[in-house]
């Protein structure tokens, strides 16, 4: 093996694979301890060198409390931590995805070089040039040529963060005293259902006579007409 296939294969295993992984996981947790549970969480991800993105709670009224909190977490540490953070409360369930950018990865690093390529053309015709309208036309193609590389640069920043840090979404939820409780005994239960009958009748009753009002109206007037039509006509 010669020295020019080596540093390819050498560069090849640089690149490695560009995984992107996302995990948003649902966990129920005690009276009261909602915000513990987002303490706890923060605690596990920043042992595993993660980041701490934000979080949002809701307390509505008669309702039970939740909250959302979002990690970048080390791609190395993604199953590990995913494992600890479950174990913060009652699993609900999760809805996990990945997406391999290696190749998306590898185009754009492709297209970097060959702008590079181009920009470094364009900066020895620069050098090069002796009238104001070589320098101009040269300086405008220029500013394309770094455009599209600041392009690229950003696109291929992205991949790196997305694949080196994995993102986990925690959706917690705390029981509390949410809505009327449930009727016991068939007695209630008979009654509960025989009032929410009763109310689905009466709904449907006003929304026929709603209906009906205009075609009695109608009814009404063209009736009138008839008769109107049907008086006899003095001599």
């Amino acid at each position: 093996m010669d020295a020019g296939q080596a540093a390819a294969e050498v560069r090849l295993v640089d690149l490695g694979n560009r995984i992107v992984r996302t995990a948003n996981v649902e966990l129920e947790v005690g009276e009261g301890k909602l915000n513990t549970t987002i303490n706890q969480a923060t605690d596990v991800v920043r042992e595993a060198k993660g980041i701490y993105v934000g979080s949002s709670t809701t307390v509505p009224s008669g309702e039970p409390a939740s909250g959302q909190v979002t990690f970048r977490v080390p791609v190395d540490a993604f199953e590990s931590v995913l494992r600890e953070l479950k174990g913060l409360g009652t699993y609900r369930g999760e809805q996990s995805s990945t997406e391999d950018v290696t190749n998306q990865y590898v185009d754009l690093n492709g297209q970097l070089a060959a702008w590079r390529a181009q920009e470094r053309v364009y900066l020895r015709l620069l050098d090069r040039a002796r009238s104001v309208t070589d320098v101009i036309a040269v300086q405008n193609q220029l500013q394309q040529v770094q455009s599209n590389i600041e392009r690229l640069q950003g696109q291929l920043k992205h991949l790196e963060d997305q694949s080196s840090f994995s993102t986990i979404v925690l959706r917690l939820t705390e029981p509390g005293a949410g809505g009327p409780a449930a009727p016991q005994g068939r007695l209630a239960r008979a009654w509960a259902t025989a009032v929410n009958g009763l109310g689905v009748m009466a709904a449907a009753v006003l929304v026929a006579v709603i209906w009906l009002i205009p075609v009695a109206v109608l009814a009404g007037l063209v009736l009138l007409g008839v008769r109107a039509l049907r008086r006899p006509r003095p001599a």
